[in-house]
């Protein structure tokens, strides 16, 4: 008997019935259903263990159908004895391949029709297994796709969404072409219908479980995309409690295979500890090796890591040249950290443009001491219009959970005390001293002692006076 691929799956499929002295008949029976793309499963152990037994019996509890090769041998066999009852008591069809004529044969087939509610017969000598209209209808939920098949329509579903597919009726038989691919159980086209169904999930359409099912289906045949997709929901809590450990165990996986996706996201679980210790270092590899696959944002984490020596080397060079790259992902980040490199001279000459050019596009990110800093450039080019609007604009839109910066508050006060891009307005400029010295600015503090001192934009008072500058305080 050949060495057939039984198939291990969820979906529906045939139970292959015979006695191991009758093997050599199967061969022709499989190939037909090897050749039509049905799914099957098989005893192959000559003298069944208990625990083979144990796995034939669940095997058999889980199957659609049972086919029956009909011999002398299989009508007196304890275990085809034990298949039957199992089938009419879960009242499966059966499809009976006869390859032998006999008065027992002929007596064990009229015990069948009258237990079984759906029996079809073929005579092997006759007629051909794929021939029979009957056994096509009986068997056809255990129909499945070769891999070949089911490459070639979940492509042509993808390429026809790809190519932006005009009508609705073109999206519909791209679909129709995916899901056919999924019902074969092709992981790609499992993944493409997880992905969908989480989009649904997460606009609160349906719920995660669809998507649950089809990456879990794609997980079980190996497919890493899933097993990282199950990873990160069971790490974020999105269709799962959240259980940072499992999650660290999918993406593990996923990193160690090659996913540079997962291999970032494991170097993020070790810079943080999320469901594994803190190990630093080995973070750092993950975000080189996530770097050498491909994914673009290990090069803002690293840039980080070369300008500090934080577990690498110090290279300031290296770690200029890793935020020019993010930079041009237009990471507000790596701008920010650029604008400070080229004002500084830090891995490359001083060069004025550059950092105010990085400034500006830090700032326009929201980043805002990029705002404040693009300012004070600004201000010394003598560009005050703008610049008071870039200091308000740092002082008003603070990113949440940020708080304000004193220095910003500072420099407005100056431009109200000073006529610097907007109207002289000495009660403003002391208001804004105020709230700056409130919140320990020193100059702050130094310009409302003077403001109460001389009377500017408040009346004098020299207790105030020396109580924000003790100088004043004998005053």
């Amino acid at each position: 008997m050949k060495k057939r691929e039984l198939y291990t799956g969820n979906k529906p499929f045939a139970y292959i019935a015979f006695t191991p002295v009758d093997a050599h008949y199967a061969d022709s029976l499989l190939d037909s259903l090897d050749n039509e793309g049905y799914r099957y499963w098989l005893n192959d152990r000559i003298n069944p263990s208990e625990k083979d037994m144990t796995d034939i019996s669940k095997r058999l509890l889980s199957s659609y159908a049972t086919v029956l090769i009909l011999t002398e041998n299989a009508v007196n066999d304890r275990l085809i004895k034990a298949v039957m009852d199992n089938t009419v008591e879960r009242r499966s069809p059966i499809v009976v391949y006869k390859v032998e004529e006999s008065e027992g044969i002929t007596e064990y087939l009229r015990g069948l029709f009258e237990r079984f509610s759906q029996v079809v017969v073929l005579r092997a000598w006759e007629q051909g297994f794929s021939s029979s209209n009957s056994v096509r209808q009986v068997l056809a939920t255990t129909k499945g796709l070769t891999e070949e098949k089911a490459e070639r329509f979940y492509l042509a579903g993808i390429e026809a969404i790809r190519s932006g597919a005009e009508s609705n009726e073109d999206i519909v038989k791209a679909m129709k072409n995916i899901t056919y691919a999924a019902n074969g159980e092709y992981p790609p086209a499992l993944h493409f219908l997880g992905d969908i169904a989480l989009e649904k999930a997460r606009a609160g359409v349906e719920s995660y479980s669809t998507a649950v099912v089809y990456y879990k289906m794609a997980a079980e045949q190996g497919y890493l995309d899933s097993i990282y997709r199950l990873g990160c929901l069971i790490a974020d809590g999105e269709g799962f409690e959240a259980a940072p450990s499992v999650a660290a165990k999918y993406i593990a996986i996923a990193a160690v295979k090659g996913i540079a996706d997962a291999q970032y996201r494991f170097a993020e679980m070790l810079d943080e500890g999320k469901g594994i210790p803190i190990n630093r270092e080995d973070a750092s590899n993950w975000y080189k090796k996530a770097l050498e696959n491909g994914d673009r944002r290990a090069y803002l984490k690293l840039a980080y890591r070369y300008m500090n020596g934080d577990t690498v080397t110090r290279d300031e060079n290296l770690a200029l040249e890793y935020f020019e790259e993010a930079a041009k992902d237009d990471a507000a980040d790596a701008y920010f950290m650029l604008a400070n490199m080229y004002r500084d001279g830090i891995g490359a000459k001083k060069n004025a443009e550059k950092s105010m050019d990085c400034f500006l596009k830090a700032a326009k990110a929201g980043i805002t001491e990029a705002q404040y800093n693009y300012a004070l450039c600004l201000q010394r080019e003598k560009k005050y219009v703008e610049a008071f609007k870039w200091l308000n604009v740092a002082a008003t839109e603070i990113p949440e959970g940020e708080r304000i910066n004193p220095d910003v508050l500072y420099e407005i006060a100056e431009c109200y005390a000073k006529g610097n891009g907007t109207d002289l307005d000495r009660r403003k400029a002391f208001l804004y001293y105020y709230d700056a010295a409130t919140r320990g600015h020193h100059k702050g503090k130094m310009a409302v002692a003077d403001c109460y001192r001389r009377g500017i934009g408040v009346p004098v008072n020299k207790k105030a006076a020396g109580f924000y500058n003790p100088k004043y305080t004998e005053e």
